[in-house]
């Protein structure tokens, strides 16, 4: 009985964590400005699990010195709503202070120089806080461990607000090349051959065989033949001799929120509600987080037919919370059966003389 009682225990541990390690990112879109990347990253997360979702984009949370970078954020989060963590914060022991521009806080880069600034209140403050952005650009403080919507990241590299795709496969065949099996490109190599796509195409998710356009920015030179004639990837639409990025969020798809990435979009709902069927929000009784759910579609409108692949969210804390209580419930049946059983062999058992 000690040994079911430890396995069960276990597999309560094993499904908590998997619960909770579930991957916190739902989607990073990039917008690039010159040399510099920018990326809105979403998921419930802390200032801290913030620093480290820039890092995995290649980048680190975002620093507003300057009305510039402030209208980059109006760009990025112009159909964006929630709160978005920058690398601003007030460290331990120090109090605020209203009358100077940065009031004491610093930016996580460690380069501390600065000619803007743009507080929501104006409120000395003595305990650690970091600072939040929305769509109207204002900084909010607030405490460091406080989830909120995601954060916006500096110095990524575009490719990696991408989810990345293989240039090549290799694959087995007597005949290689001479067959002609690559719609663009085909090379031999032992025992097959691979085959690869030509600029502006990666290899086709359906049949690596083929090739799909792509572009992984908000606007792509278009492929154009010699009698001018041009063509997008799906979810773009021609402008000139450029391929720009539709968005699909102008067209009220979404019940709630509707948030344009590259090429697609996605929904998400009010806290309280649940979304299906891709766009429409249906209130959920049980739920009281203040959790977003997100699914990504891409609808057949212009040059829009493929559905884009992005995580789908959920309440996974509820989840947390049914997957112990079941488990501990079975847990509970499991032992009282043993005693009851165990009880009843005693009572069985003759006594000794």
């Amino acid at each position: 009985m000690n040994n079911l009682i430890c396995l069960m225990t276990t597999i309560l541990i094993v499904m908590v964590m998997l619960m909770v390690g579930g991957g916190q990112v739902l989607s990073s879109t990039c917008t690039c400005k010159g040399d510099i990347c920018y990326a809105v990253t979403l998921g419930a997360v802390d200032f801290q699990s913030s620093k480290n979702l820039c890092q995995k984009v290649n980048g680190e949370l975002m620093t507003v010195r300057s009305a510039v970078t402030d209208e980059i954020i109006g760009d990025m989060l112009v159909r964006t709503p929630g709160n978005f963590w920058i690398g601003l914060r007030l460290l331990n022991g120090r109090c605020s202070n209203t009358k100077l521009k940065m009031r004491g806080y610093e930016w996580t880069t460690g380069i501390q120089s600065s000619e803007f600034s743009n507080w929501k209140d104006n409120k000395n403050i003595c305990v650690p806080q970091c600072v939040s952005v929305s769509n109207d650009r204002m900084w909010t403080e607030r405490p460091c461990q406080d989830k909120i919507d995601g954060c916006l990241c500096e110095n990524v590299s575009e490719s990696a607000c991408q989810k990345p795709r293989v240039s090549s496969h290799h694959f087995y065949g007597v005949e290689g090349c001479d067959a002609v099996p690559c719609e663009h490109k085909c090379k031999n190599v032992p025992g097959g051959y691979e085959c690869s796509c030509f600029d502006g195409y990666i290899p086709s998710r359906d049949n690596p065989h083929f090739c799909e356009m792509h572009c992984s920015s908000a606007k792509c030179p278009a492929i154009c033949d010699g009698q001018n004639q041009c063509i997008c990837p799906d979810g773009f639409i021609k402008h000139l001799h450029f391929c720009e990025d539709i968005n699909e969020c102008d067209n009220d798809y979404c019940e709630h929120y509707c948030y344009n990435t590259v090429g697609s979009f996605f929904c998400s709902c009010k806290a309280g509600y649940s979304l299906q069927n891709v766009a429409k929000c249906v209130k959920t009784e049980i739920v009281s987080l203040t959790i977003p759910v997100y699914e990504s579609v891409t609808p057949r409108v212009n040059n829009t037919s493929k559905v884009s692949s992005a995580s789908t969210g959920s309440f996974f804390w509820i989840g947390v919370f049914i997957a112990a209580a079941v488990t501990v419930g079975l847990l509970i049946i499991t032992v009282r059966y043993y005693v009851i059983k165990n009880h009843e062999q005693n009572l069985d058992r003759p006594i000794p003389m």
